[in-house]
């Protein structure tokens, strides 16, 4: 119970000087609700009363550094006699922070917030929001998030889907405002960017925030861009295959070999550009023959692990016979970053048998690896395991055992298929950068 004392300036300092340890809470004399709580670093007013019908409510009043005894007199009876009234000082105050959060938070501090909080987001998708966001809304980068209406958002997002929206842009080279085109692809995923922040936001700082996609979910306005089904079959997968294999082995500042091991590897495997690409050597088991990429750099957030064929694993041999970095398998330019994306001279150099550029993507290797698999009549739990795909909701696929042996011999028989290998089970060396 507090000890009631008459507060002066004089008794406040000597109070003040006293504390040692902990804090201490005292009652004014004068005023009942008044209280000072001094600890040795600080001393602090506040009001402690019961609201009519309700619980006990303390509201904060002030540093005593600030505010001197009679005037936190005349502050506690105000606060008393609005108390009186039923009124919830504390949740007022709360109230107007969150509505001064809300009135000042911008586009730009939203995607902050959100990414800050979201651990478990994978980089990939922290800069594809972030790309989408500005190259959509950033002429709205550095205004108030909560004056963004639904209607707003449909008209940007009916344009973005039509036509190339560059001058709205919020980029930080000329080249990136060069790569927007008219997307509805990119337009949807602006849209579901900007609704996963306003969400999040909604629900963990309480901000009467819009519901920002409701007029294009209203109206049907969405995209509804197709699954991409882009594959490299038959003679187009030969003549990519040929043409990567014969480009040549790292030659300072050119990373021809890394790039060109990084895509077979893919190829191979099936896996995730990032997946692939982030490869530590840590992750490699040349004794098991098998790779396991770890949760964070996996979209369904659990460890991966496959079977390496031949090809694959000498491939891997190679390159740790001369590694350019002791902890990355296919590192960048800078050793200790891993290759963050395919260069432009590296794509010129893939081109068919009549000197045509090939178009294709890294993941249109995962989709030719899996394409590829399913054609061998692989079954459909070993090819969800080897895709890593969720199972989370078929029963059967729970009684499964998880070994990563039964995925060997598809695994090798995608890099026989994919590479073209003479029949005889013999490996075709692969060139390796260094060697």
């Amino acid at each position: 119970m507090a000890e009631t004392i008459t507060f002066t300036e004089a008794r406040v300092r000597a109070l003040r000087d006293a504390a040692r340890v902990g804090r201490v809470e005292y009652q004014d004399g004068k005023v009942p609700a008044l209280r000072l709580r001094v600890s040795a670093t600080s001393a602090s007013w506040s009001v402690l009363k019961r609201i009519p019908g309700g619980p006990m409510r303390r509201v904060q009043l002030g540093s005593a550094d600030d505010l001197p005894v009679e005037q936190a007199r005349k502050r506690a009876q105000l606060a008393v006699g609005a108390m009186l009234e039923g009124r919830d000082l504390s949740a007022e105050k709360r109230q107007r922070r969150v509505e001064s959060e809300r009135a000042s938070l911008t586009l730009a501090d939203g995607l902050a917030i959100y990414l800050a909080e979201k651990d478990g987001l994978r980089p990939a998708t922290r800069s594809t929001y972030e790309r989408d966001l500005r190259t959509t809304f950033g002429d709205w980068w550095d205004k108030p998030l909560a004056e963004m209406t639904p209607e707003w958002v449909r008209d940007r997002h009916r344009n973005r889907k039509t036509r190339p929206i560059t001058a709205q842009a919020r980029v930080g080279h000329a080249r990136d405002r060069d790569r927007i085109t008219a997307s509805p692809a990119r337009a949807d995923g602006a849209v579901r960017a900007l609704r996963a922040v306003v969400n999040y936001l909604r629900a963990e700082r309480d901000l009467d925030l819009p519901d920002v996609a409701r007029r294009i979910t209203a109206t049907k306005g969405w995209g509804n861009v197709p699954r991409r089904k882009r594959a490299l079959l038959g003679q187009a997968l030969a003549e990519f295959v040929t043409s990567v294999r014969g480009l040549p082995d790292d030659l300072p500042p050119d990373l021809a070999g890394t790039q060109r091991d990084l895509v077979l590897l893919i190829l191979c495997t099936g896996l995730r550009w990032t997946s692939a690409a982030g490869l530590h050597w840590t992750e490699v088991d040349f004794k098991a023959k098998t790779i396991t990429v770890p949760a964070d750099r996996m979209k369904g957030k659990l460890s991966h692990a496959l079977p390496l064929g031949p090809a694959m694993l000498a491939m891997l041999k190679a390159r740790a016979a001369a590694p350019r970095s002791p902890t990355l398998v296919f590192p960048g330019l800078d050793p200790d970053k891993p290759l963050g994306r395919l260069s432009v001279r590296f794509l010129a150099k893939i081109a068919d048998a009549e000197g045509n550029p090939i178009t294709w993507s890294p993941h249109d290797l995962r989709r030719t690896a899996l394409t590829l698999l399913e054609a061998m009549d692989v079954s459909a739990y070993a090819l969800k395991r080897i895709a890593a795909h969720a199972q989370s909701g078929d029963v059967t696929a729970g009684y499964l055992a998880d070994d990563v042996e039964r995925l060997r011999v598809p695994m090798e028989r995608l890099e026989s298929v994919a590479l073209a290998e003479p029949r005889d089970g013999n490996v075709v060396p692969l060139r390796v950068a260094g060697r």
